[in-house]
């Protein structure tokens, strides 16, 4: 079983959908509006669309190139590419570490989509419509006060996940995401329609491009590249599997941009959807994380709709969250599969380690909410998920991407890595490499001190 030809997908438009799946998720809709938010709109966005093109997409491109040149589960790609390249690093250990983030990121993110299916599913019966504010913070603390309740909405959210990473790449992974990409984008659009329609979208508008509130600061540039990374689910190498099953007729740079600017479509259409919305109903725009389960309810609940709105939102974001977490459930599905076990074996066991591990961040939502256990080491207040969390994305993601960066700028042949691509020996090129060579490392190497001396997101 393990010497099975590696699956691709069936067509360029297959492949450019599922990996714009991976990357479009909860850090487009749900985390792209409360950090724009909390950091005055327009200023940020710019600065984010900045890092967004010269950062996390050349290194985006970096690690789809390592997929399709290794052919193979992420380990396996890198090991084959350190031989080839005579490199005496250990070229394997990053997507080693990245297997075991993709379940933990798997484990909170199931959490969290869980709860957003719950609200969905509060939606469909009605609810919200016309509730006050004490209630929508009461049935928050509710789903999470009793740990069965966000049991069940997780084991619900990771068996629809695993059932698809279950079939072959072909039937689950493409169909799946020929379906949801497009329907998102609907739903994306319609509630951007209904959001012109408001009294407050002028005033959105002009918060999200203009630049009256822009305060530059090493803050909140940190805060947009790390926004720009988590967005494009680099780092951890579920990109780099997709990119491993990419077929030879498919132009990775003119495909990344496809990608690329779908996941930036999404951030830009569910801010013009949200923020009307919150401007319409007097609500700050800086109102945190709380944004999607607290205010966003409260904003839909004195509207006329209100609870169809809240119901289409919330399945909107049940999409975004499900084509996600089928990318990072793959590599390590794929990396047992290749060890001899059948797809759906690896698929389900592999789904079960992260529900075991999703208890974790339950808890912290209840029980565990006072137990700090790395408080010794410095780690004061923070909850077994905060840990996981922040773990990833202040370490994990930084180090993986600077690692695949590393291997491609300086690792592999100039010239190889240009006719793999393929590109043109021209000035784009020189501008990726450049970029990918010298300008990355240094950029992400700054977010990682930062996230370690606390001055990160």
């Amino acid at each position: 079983m393990s010497k099975r030809e590696h699956p691709s997908f069936s067509s360029r438009i297959g492949f450019i959908l599922v990996t714009a799946g991976a990357a479009v998720g909860l850090g487009n809709v749900w985390s792209f509006t409360y950090v724009a938010g909390k950091n005055g709109g327009g200023g940020f966005v710019l600065i984010y669309l900045l890092t967004l093109a010269f950062i996390a997409t050349p290194v985006f491109m970096a690690e789809m190139l390592l997929g399709r040149l290794g052919k193979a589960s992420t380990p396996t790609s890198l090991k084959k590419l350190q031989t080839s390249a005579g490199s005496k690093l250990p070229w394997a250990l990053p997507a080693w570490i990245g297997l075991v983030a993709t379940i933990l990121v798997l484990s909170f993110y199931a959490v969290i989509s869980g709860q957003v299916m719950a609200y969905g599913w509060e939606a469909l019966q009605g609810g919200f419509a016309g509730w006050e504010k004490d209630q929508i913070i009461a049935l928050d603390k509710a789903f999470k006060a009793d740990p069965s309740v966000p049991i069940f909405w997780s084991i619900l959210f990771l068996v629809a996940t695993a059932a698809i990473v279950s079939l072959d790449i072909r039937k689950g992974l493409e169909r799946a995401s020929r379906l949801m990409m497009p329907v998102l984008f609907v739903m994306l659009i319609g509630l951007v329609i209904f959001a012109v329609l408001r009294a407050g979208f002028g005033a959105a508008f002009n918060f999200l491009f203009g630049f009256n509130e822009m305060q530059l600061s090493p803050k909140i540039l940190m805060e947009a590249v790390g926004q720009a990374f988590f967005t494009l689910s680099v780092g951890v190498g579920g990109i780099m599997l997709y990119g491993s099953y990419m077929g030879d007729d498919v132009n990775l740079p003119k495909a990344s941009l496809w990608i690329v600017l779908m996941d930036l479509s999404v951030a830009l259409l569910a801010g013009l959807a949200i923020f009307p919305i919150l401007f319409s109903a007097n609500i700050d725009p800086a109102a945190g994380p709380g944004l999607v389960f607290i205010t966003l309810p409260l904003a839909f609940s004195g509207i006329p709709g209100g609870a169809i709105l809240a119901f289409v939102f919330f399945l909107l974001l049940t999409f975004a969250a499900i084509t996600s977490a089928i990318s990072l459930l793959s590599p390590p599905t794929a990396r047992l599969e290749e060890a001899g076990w059948s797809r759906a074996k690896s698929a389900w066991v592999m789904g079960a380690c992260a529900f075991v591990l999703s208890l974790a961040t339950t808890l912290s939502f209840s029980s565990w909410a006072e137990f700090h256990p790395l408080a010794f080491l410095g780690f004061e207040g923070m909850t077994p998920f905060d840990l996981i969390r922040e773990g990833v994305n202040n370490v994990v993601l930084p180090l993986g991407g600077l690692a695949f960066a590393l291997m491609v700028g300086w690792g592999l042949k100039r010239e190889d890595v240009r006719v793999a691509l393929p590109m043109e020996n021209g000035a784009l090129f020189s501008i990726w490499y450049g970029a990918l060579k010298y300008l990355v490392p240094i950029a992400i190497i700054a977010l990682f001190l930062t996230a370690i001396f606390g001055g990160g997101h």
